[in-house]
């Protein structure tokens, strides 16, 4: 059981140095943070004083189990109406949203059901607590990596010539659920030979060839949390090139793991792979930024790029995945997960980052 008191306890500091009576969210990574709610339909009202959570018929039972909250209320209707309608927010003058995740539509409703609050858009208040993990949040996330190195294992016998890009990616979800996992924590990339050039390329129906190089981009949520790996592999006996790059690539990820401690800025981090990559002459095939958070959700704080303003700080999990990817060609990208620790890192993920022949 996750110490949600304390979650709250941290959040109404950062509401008092914000000047803000209360806080709402409806962001379902967020309740789950703050809650234990692992539904899809939700409503958290966090005041000084207590903590209020409402949402619908289809989850009358199981909140009586999984939330931590003063009170919860059900509705037909609208969650927000049924806050108004018990008056939630009683005495309550400035109240904090979060302006990425509510919508437009949802704002307006605010606003209306709550006349005479000021509504206040915040950002980062939740993302900057839940970034930081506490140990037995990181033994989920070991969880669902372990499931996910071990289905990586096992599709080294299924990729082989003439299999459909589709077909491993369908595979991919099969074996998480198999092995214990609630579902993937995105669709999986399965790319090869000429397309292993779109870091972010959709499986397809192309079959796989004598010769190309396939990565492989995969993880699945276990009780909440989720894992994050990649891996290049060949089918075949690569290129000349294509051996080269892994190697560049290889170096550049061990490179930045070795280098990766709290209080190192995330943007320095970057730079630690990026310009090994640009010292062989491959900086323009690098686009995307080295890693990102991970937890609750696939892409958290803190973001790991050239354009990243955040530190680092013992208890963030990471992904570090740098990539070169040549047009028309191949691609290949090697991505972990990490944790980071007071004077360096613990690498979580488990699966060999050699250059794998099948």
């Amino acid at each position: 059981m996750f110490d949600y008191k304390e979650r709250v306890r941290l959040l109404r500091a950062a509401l008092e140095k914000k000047h803000l009576d209360a806080f709402v969210t409806s962001f379902l990574p967020h309740l789950r943070y703050l809650t234990g709610f692992s539904g899809s339909n939700g409503l958290c009202v966090i005041t000084h004083a207590r903590v209020f959570f409402v949402t619908d018929f289809r989850y009358k039972e199981q909140i009586q189990t999984e939330i931590a909250c003063s009170r919860s209320y059900i509705t037909r209707g609208s969650l927000v109406e049924m806050a108004a309608e018990k008056k939630l927010l009683r005495g309550c003058h400035r109240v904090g949203f979060e302006k990425e995740f509510l919508t437009f539509f949802q704002y307006q409703e605010h606003r209306k059901s709550f006349s005479a609050i000021r509504f206040v858009p915040t950002s980062d208040i939740v993302e900057s607590l839940s970034s930081i993990k506490k140990k037995d949040e990181i033994a989920l996330i070991k969880k669902a990596i372990d499931i996910t190195d071990n289905v990586f294992s096992e599709l080294l016998a299924i990729v082989k010539p003439e299999i459909s890009e589709l077909d491993i990616s369908a595979e991919v979800s099969y074996l998480h659920k198999s092995h214990g996992a609630e579902k993937d924590s995105f669709e999986p990339i399965v790319v090869s030979g000429v397309r292993g050039s779109l870091p972010h390329g959709r499986p397809s129906s192309k079959k796989i060839k004598r010769g190309d190089m396939v990565t492989l981009d995969l993880g699945c949520f276990y009780k909440g949390y989720c894992s994050d790996l990649t891996r290049t592999i060949a089918v075949g006996n690569p290129s000349a090139q294509a051996k080269k790059v892994y190697q560049i690539v290889f170096d550049a990820q061990r490179l930045a793991i070795e280098a990766a401690h709290s209080g190192l800025s995330a943007k320095k981090l970057d730079g630690v792979a990026r310009s090994h990559i640009r010292s062989k002459g491959y900086g323009g095939y690098f686009g995307h930024g080295l890693g990102h958070g991970i937890g609750l959700q696939i892409h958290e704080y803190p973001r790991v790029s050239t354009q990243s303003t955040h530190t680092l700080h013992t208890g963030n999990v990471i992904t570090i995945e740098p990539g070169i990817y040549v047009p028309r060609e191949f691609g290949v990208r090697i991505e972990d997960d990490i944790v980071i620790q007071d004077e360096t890192c613990r690498v979580l993920t488990k699966s060999s980052k050699e250059l794998i022949v099948v």
